[in-house]
């Protein structure tokens, strides 16, 4: 992992565990759609900083598409959460080329205690296809708010216990 990488995975580390303190230890409730823009401007947008790999909230895209790969039926699909290089950065190479990959993707589940096994298969594979991208897979229960865990994806390797809070 070169050092962009290992500072951009710190932060999201520590953004996470900030993100489940808040969710798991009060009263709020939310769908995963609320989850990530919550996590996405409440927490990781704040994480931003020069001088480092994750600089400007505008390297942060909801919803963002990346390029398919082999076992997706489109050219493009997207993706909870998409961390790109620069601001206003995305997967477009001119009309209907889907050929950049992000810096990081992070895929969410608020429905389930447990990883969920397609996520982290595709991830597997989008981390395999862009040897550089760092893949994270979140998952938690909005309604029993009990834990917060998320796995780690790099060059098709899984760390499913990189980070878990209760």
């Amino acid at each position: 992992m070169f050092k962009d990488q290992v500072g951009l995975e710190g932060t999201i580390h520590t953004t996470l565990t900030a993100f489940a303190r808040a969710i798991l230890d009060t009263p709020w409730f939310g769908k995963e759609r609320e989850a990530v823009s919550y996590y996405a401007f409440g927490f990781l947008a704040k994480a931003c900083a020069p001088g480092t790999v994750l600089y400007d909230p505008g390297q942060l895209a909801i919803e963002g598409r990346i390029p398919g790969t082999r076992s997706h039926s489109k050219k493009q699909v997207c993706k909870d959460l998409v961390i790109w290089p620069a601001p206003g950065s995305n997967c477009w190479d001119g009309p209907n080329k889907a050929v950049h990959a992000p810096l990081a993707i992070i895929e969410w589940k608020a429905d389930s205690d447990t990883l969920f096994q397609d996520d982290i298969e595709k991830m597997k594979e989008y981390t395999t296809a862009y040897p550089e991208l760092l893949g994270i897979v979140v998952t938690f229960n909005a309604k029993r708010k009990k834990v917060l865990r998320a796995a780690k994806v790099w060059k098709g390797k899984v760390e499913e216990g990189w980070l878990e809070v209760r």
